[in-house]
C-alpha cells in the first residue's frame, strides 16, 4: 500500500501561512499552490469550514532518523512528552522512533522511521526530497464501520483493537497505515482531541474501489499506470 494522493482540508485565511511554512521553511517541492509532493504522496491542502486538523505521519528512511530530526530541528519547534531527550518517541513493537510538530494549521505533523524500511545508506544533512512519501493518516469516527468498508478495498487490521474502547487500530501495513480512532480520544503527544473533518486519499495496493465512509473518501488503484487516478476527483 501507498499513499499517492491526500487531501485535507485547512482553516480559511490560513492557505499562506501554509505555503510559506511547506514550501518554504520545510522546502518541500511544488508545481502548484497548495499541492506538495512527499516522494510518492502528493499533498492537497484545501480551504474548509471551521478549523479542521488532522494527525498525519511523513516517512522516514529508516536509517536516517537522527538526521531528519536534526533538519527538523533547525525548522519547527519539536513537541515535548518522547521516551529520549524529551522529543523522540520509541514505538518498540513496531521497531520505530518518532518525533512531532505543529504546522500553522494546527494539524499533528509527525516524522517516523521504521527500521529496515527505505533505508538509503545515506550521509550528511537530510534532505525534504528523502522522504518517502505519507506513513500515517487518522480517520476519526466509528472504527468497526470504517474497518469494514476499507475491507473492500483489501485493508486489513495489523496492529491495534477495534472494538475496545480507548484503542487506535491500525489498517494496511506496517510504516504505511490508517489510524482509526474514535472521536474525542486523544493524539500523541498533545492530547487534542480528535475530531471529524472530512478527507479525500488516494492509494495504490493490490485490489481497485472506492468507498466512501465517515467523511472519509478513499479510492485506491493498482499498479503505476494508475497511480494518477484519473477520473478520481479530489471531492467527493
Amino acid at each position: 500500500m501507498k499513499f499517492l494522493r491526500v487531501t485535507l482540508q485547512v482553516p480559511k485565511g490560513r492557505s499562506q501561512a501554509l505555503r510559506d511554512f511547506y514550501g518554504g521553511r520545510l522546502g518541500l517541492a511544488t508545481a502548484d499552490p497548495d499541492r506538495y509532493a512527499l516522494g510518492p504522496t502528493e499533498l492537497v491542502l484545501e480551504p474548509g469550514s471551521g478549523e479542521p486538523f488532522y494527525h498525519f505521519a511523513l516517512l522516514v528512511p529508516g536509517d536516517r532518523f537522527d538526521a531528519a530530526l536534526g533538519w527538523a530541528a533547525e525548522r519547527v519547534e519539536l513537541l515535548p512528552g518522547g521516551d529520549r531527550d524529551e522529543i523522540i518517541f520509541d514505538f518498540d513493537g513496531w521497531d520505530a522512533c518518532a518525533c512531532y510538530f505543529h504546522d500553522p494549521a494546527g494539524n499533528i505533523v509527525e516524522l517516523i522511521a521504521h527500521r529496515g524500511v527505505g533505508e538509503n545508506r545515506g550521509t550528511g544533512e537530510f534532505h525534504p526530497r528523502e522522504l518517502l512519501g505519507f506513513s500515517e493518516l487518522g480517520l476519526v469516527g466509528n472504527p468497526r464501520a470504517i474497518a469494514d468498508a476499507l475491507e473492500r478495498l483489501g485493508l486489513h487490521l495489523w496492529d491495534g483493537e477495534l472494538d475496545q474502547p480507548g484503542r487506535l487500530a491500525f489498517l494496511g501495513e506496517r510504516a504505511r497505515t490508517l489510524i482509526l480512532t474514535r472521536e474525542g480520544r486523544g493524539w500523541l503527544p498533545t492530547g487534542r482531541p480528535s475530531a471529524v473533518y472530512r478527507a479525500n486519499v488516494l492509494l495504490e495496493g493490490r485490489a481497485t474501489g472506492d468507498v466512501t465512509v465517515c467523511g472519509y473518501r478513499v479510492a485506491q488503484v493498482r499498479g503505476r499506470n494508475d497511480r494518477t487516478g484519473r477520473g478520481i476527483p479530489d471531492a467527493p
